[in-house]
């Protein structure tokens, strides 16, 4: 594991998300297009968990999001903001996105 100074890790903007919108990116297996809004501004992610999660499972949820990322384009989808997981090292096919434990205003800073 890389170790990395804290003014690096400082620069991440991490926030909890409420996904408003969710649907499978068509000619992709992996692939989910979510809307997810933060704090009253609702950004485009694309992410690889279709596999694990159907979309209506995901509308109304609140995840964990890093906001200030450089958007990608993904199968036609711009992705600007990036989903925090967690990946079972035991079990690769294993993902559980990362969640408040309590209730938080979607914009919440994670900190």
């Amino acid at each position: 594991m890389s170790t990395l100074e804290f003014n690096e890790f400082a620069k991440l903007d991490i926030r909890i998300g409420k996904v408003i919108k969710a649907e499978k990116v068509p000619s992709s297996k992996k692939l989910l297009h979510l809307e997810i809004d933060i704090g009253g501004n609702v950004r485009s992610c694309v992410g690889g968990i279709a596999e694990i999660y159907n979309p209506e499972s995901l509308v109304g949820k609140n995840v964990a999001v890093v906001t200030n990322l450089k958007p990608r384009t993904l199968f036609g989808f711009e992705s600007q903001v990036m989903l925090l997981a967690a990946i079972d090292k035991d079990n690769q096919s294993n993902i559980s996105l990362l969640t408040p434990d309590k209730s938080v205003a979607a914009g919440s800073k994670v900190t």
